[in-house]
């Protein structure tokens, strides 16, 4: 079993510590795309600009970022990924959200998607994945 991570579960553990993160370690293995990190990095730094962070808590959102990203497989927005987030999705998704799924579609060629369960906090998200045929836990 795969869990696949959207960026809106981590940045709600790292900003607001919120615990589903937690139900998604408990998989065998967690992946994600290297947008993922990306997405993480920018928001951290945008809230430290916005003064929503102060120094302290920056360096420390950045550390449980690290340490969580230390477990996470990152997959690469190689060409086939970004090729097929330009192609039609069967329901509404947003930019970065198409590069999430074309990433997790990208997982097919390994697990089932029976065996894939996607987790984000995002409806329209997690409405496209179920309808692609992922498991998605947080609908």
């Amino acid at each position: 079993m795969v869990a696949y991570l959207d960026s809106s579960v981590l940045l709600r553990y790292l900003l607001l510590g919120e615990t589903t993160l937690r139900h998604v370690q408990a998989f065998p293995r967690l992946v994600s795309s290297e947008l993922l990190e990306i997405e993480c990095r920018r928001v951290l730094l945008r809230c430290r600009l916005k003064a929503q962070l102060d120094d302290e808590a920056l360096m420390e959102a950045t550390k449980r970022l690290d340490d969580v990203l230390e477990s996470i497989d990152l997959l690469e927005l190689g060409t086939a990924v970004k090729k097929r987030a330009m192609e039609a999705f069967p329901t509404y998704v947003n930019t970065l959200d198409a590069l999430h799924l074309a990433s997790a579609l990208q997982l097919l060629a390994e697990e089932p998607a029976e065996g894939i369960n996607v987790f984000s906090h995002d409806r329209s998200f997690n409405l496209c994945a179920r309808t692609l045929g992922f498991r998605a836990a947080l609908l």
